[in-house]
Order: C-alpha cells, then sequence, then structure tokens
C-alpha cells in the first residue's frame, strides 16, 4: 500500500454514522442497553431532548431495527422501548466508546458498571 493509493469511504461505516451521527441517538441507546424503558424515562433521563426529537430519533432506530416498540394495552395503555438483538449487538461497541473517552476501568480494564458509577455520584464515596 502506498501514501499515493486512493482512499475509499467504507458504505457500512457510512451507514452507521450517518444514524449515529444525529445528536442524542447514541444515547438513547446506551439507555436502552441498561433495560427496556417508557418514553418518560428516556425523556426523563435526558432533560435536555425535546419530545419532538426523542420520538424521532425512536422512530429511526425502529426503522434501523435497533429498537421495539411495545404496547401493552392493560388497562392503561403502556408503551416500552427496547433493544432488539441487533440493537443488543451495539453493546460491545459502546462499551469501547466509553472506555475511550475515559470512563472509570476497574484492574482488568473492564468499564466499572454504568449503576456503580451512579452510585458512587450520588453517594459521593468511591467504591473500594
Amino acid at each position: 500500500m502506498s501514501q499515493f493509493d486512493p482512499l475509499h469511504a467504507c458504505h457500512y461505516t457510512e451507514q452507521v454514522f450517518r444514524l449515529f451521527g444525529k445528536r442524542w441517538t447514541g444515547l438513547i441507546v446506551d439507555l436502552l442497553l441498561q433495560r427496556p424503558a417508557r418514553f418518560s424515562e428516556l425523556r426523563d433521563a435526558l432533560p435536555e431532548l425535546s419530545n419532538r426529537v426523542l420520538s424521532q430519533r425512536l422512530a429511526e432506530l425502529q426503522d434501523a431495527g435497533l429498537v421495539a416498540r411495545d404496547v401493552d394495552p392493560g388497562p392503561a395503555i403502556t408503551v416500552t422501548y427496547r433493544l432488539t438483538a441487533n440493537g443488543e449487538g451495539l453493546g460491545p461497541a459502546m462499551v469501547a466508546l466509553r472506555v475511550w473517552a475515559g470512563a472509570p476501568t476497574d484492574a482488568d480494564g473492564n468499564p466499572v458498571p454504568l449503576s456503580a458509577l451512579h452510585d458512587q455520584l450520588v453517594s459521593g464515596v468511591p467504591e473500594n
């Protein structure tokens, strides 16, 4: 390979960033990696995100086959969003991005679970 060989954009990478290049998309997926959630829970976790944009991003993720929308007709209708198997497959990439961004890791280089980080922030006491 020469330094003068032409560069070629990867179609697959382009597809990824066409979706994940939009603001909030990665954070929504990261939240749903923790557990399925109702619309209001996602909105509360991202208070700067408008309802309109959250609806748009969830629809885009559904169209991409990464998120499923489950409706429970119960006496009170509830809608829950969850990752599909394809969406769950993004877990290792999200972990790698979190570590790359400087998230705390354990002695083996594995990221500290988000729940432990949250507990530390709330209590102000680092875990030993």
